[in-house]
Parts: C-alpha cells; sequence; structure tokens
C-alpha cells in the first residue's frame, strides 16, 4: 500500500476498513431492502462512526482523526 505523507498507516487502514463497512452496509440496504441514503449522510454516518471507533479505543484512527 502507498503511503500518504503525514497520515499515520495505522490510522489509514482503519479508515479505509471503516469506509469500506459502510459502503458495504449501504450496497446491502439498496439490494435488499431497496432503500439508499444521500451521499451526504453518508459522509455524516462515516465520520459518526470514526468518532465512536475513536472513543472505543481505536488510537490510530484518534490520532488521524485530530489531524483533520
Amino acid at each position: 500500500m502507498g503511503t500518504l505523507e503525514g497520515v499515520p498507516d495505522r490510522g489509514f487502514r482503519s479508515l479505509l476498513l471503516l469506509v469500506n463497512w459502510e459502503l458495504w452496509l449501504e450496497r446491502n440496504a439498496r439490494t435488499f431492502k431497496r432503500a439508499e441514503r444521500p451521499v451526504h449522510i453518508m459522509l455524516l454516518k462515516i465520520k459518526e462512526e470514526a468518532r465512536t471507533w475513536s472513543f472505543a479505543g481505536a488510537k490510530h484512527l484518534s490520532a488521524l482523526l485530530e489531524g483533520a
């Protein structure tokens, strides 16, 4: 995986997992429930989940969020 200057690698990987998880949930909602969220709502959900993961102990993700 490439590196981004100034971005903690483990925090970036955690963020990628989180984004992929939310995309998977959205895909399942659209496929099986015929429900979809607008993009801006998905982005808010990702930010909210990132904060939750940080509170739960994802310290590398927390460090990434502090820089944003």
